[in-house]
This record gives structure tokens, sequence and C-alpha cells, in this order.
């Protein structure tokens, strides 16, 4: 390609980018708008909300909770236990306490065992509710614990190898039953009559005021049929003067008529 070639494919690059350039600014001079100095409207914050749901307390322990027991299930979720408990009848303690018999007993349920201080002086039973807290975080259930273990966070874990420990005992103590969830709780009605007090600015009750009571449908059908009644009885009496009248007028003409001229 000669250098006139390239001279002419360099130009009409060249003025593509300028024909570009001009159509994009164009506009802006054509329609251009000053901005006012006090916005139409602003934006306020927008209030996303925490982004938490609320959990709602449920008694211990749920019918889920009770589901999960299951000794077998347990015997495998014992195996992260092993390397410090046994749960055999008379076995020996390790870095940690022989645990037959553990659930229903007192914290530190092994006499021939060193606990921890926190341990020794807790003075509580291993109730389901105990065990189930010790084991889902045992630094944060009981702080001072020398127990190394991180917790099982799994809920149906927990339920599985508690009633491991809890058939592993002599005299095992009963299955837990479920307790139901509260019920919500529903909207209070408001009753005829009742007073229902004013507060003011500062949360003072100032006085009560009765809620006016609704209107009775029946009320005003026995209201029509009262003013009905008078209406006609009103009638009536009216009907009654004006034969009375015509009849006394009727006897004076007659009267009248008989005496001599």
């Amino acid at each position: 390609m000669d250098e006139l070639g390239f001279n002419k494919i360099a130009g009409a690059i060249l003025a593509t980018a300028l024909g570009v350039m001009v159509l994009r600014e164009v506009p802006h001079f054509l329609m251009h708008t000053d901005a006012p100095e006090v916005p139409v409207y602003s934006v306020g914050a927008i209030d996303l909300g925490s982004g938490e749901e609320e959990v709602l307390d449920l008694p211990f322990p749920q019918q889920s909770w009770v589901d999960a027991m299951d000794a077998d299930e347990g015997a495998k979720v014992f195996k992260k236990c092993q390397s410090c408990h046994n749960v055999e009848a008379g076995g020996p303690n390790g870095t940690g306490p022989n645990l037959y018999g553990v659930v229903g007993g007192p914290t530190a349920h092994k006499s021939d065992f060193s606990y921890s201080s926190a341990m020794a002086s807790a003075g509580y039973d291993w109730t389901y509710e105990q065990l189930d807290g010790f084991l889902t975080r045992p630094a944060a259930h009981l702080s001072g614990t020398n127990m190394a273990f991180i917790g099982l966070k799994n809920e149906e874990d927990r339920a599985a190898v508690i009633e491991y420990l809890r058939v592993n005992a002599a005299s095992p103590v009963d299955r837990p039953e479920p307790k139901a969830a509260p019920e919500p709780e529903e909207p209070t009605e408001m009753v005829e009559g009742e007073e229902v007090p004013v507060v003011d600015e500062d949360g003072d009750v100032v006085e009560a005021s009765t809620e006016n009571p609704v209107a009775d449908p029946t009320d005003s059908e026995n209201e029509g049929e009262d003013t009905t009644s008078t209406t006609e009885e009103a009638a009536g009496d009216e009907t009654a003067e004006t034969e009375s009248d015509s009849s006394d007028n009727s006897a004076a003409n007659g009267n009248d008529e008989t005496e001599p001229q």
C-alpha cells in the first residue's frame, strides 16, 4: 500500500473519531438544563434493619430433640470423647472422669477424680438441659472448666450422645417429655362500657373514658315502633275531637230551627 492510501485510511479513522465526539457533545449544548438550587426532593437514610430474625425462646426439650435421642447414634458420636472418657461400669478415669451413670448425677459425680474448682463448685445436677448446654460449648456454659472440647454444634448429635450416656447407668433415669411451644398471644378485644385510660405525654393516666357502646339495631326498631304508635294515637285523638265538634254544631243548629221566630 502506497503512502497516499495509508493517509486516506488514517484520515477516515480520525474523521470517524471526531464525528463520534461531536455527536456526544452536541446534545449537551442543545438540551442544557440548570440544576435547581434547592433539590425538589431528598432521599434520607434508608433503614435496612438489622437483618436479624427474632429467635423464640422455646422451652427445653422440644419434640425434635427428644426424637433425636438414639443410643446407637450416640455411640458413634461418643468416639470423639473416647480419648478422655469412658462409660464402662467401674472403668478407670482418663484425662476426664469416667461417665458411667453421669446423667442425673451431680456435676462432680466421681469422688476419685480431681475436678477443676469451677466444676467442683458448680453445685447442680447433670439434667438433660444442663448436659445439652455444656456439650454445646463447655467453656461458655461453665467458665473455668478444664475441659478443652470445643463442643457439639449439632442438636441431634447432643441428644444422641446424651441418650448413650443415659442408658450406660445402673438405673437409667427416665427419658424427658417434650414441652410444647408457647402459643402466640391473642389480641385483647374491647368490651362495651370498658373504661379506657387516657395517657398524657409523660405517660401518666389523667382520666378514664368509656368507649361509646355500639348501637343495637333492635333499639332503633323499638324506637320506630314507639314513634309510630304515638303518631297513630295523636291522629286518633284529633279525629275524635273533630267528630265531637261536628256533633255539637249539628245539635246547635237543630235547636235554632225549633225556636219560635
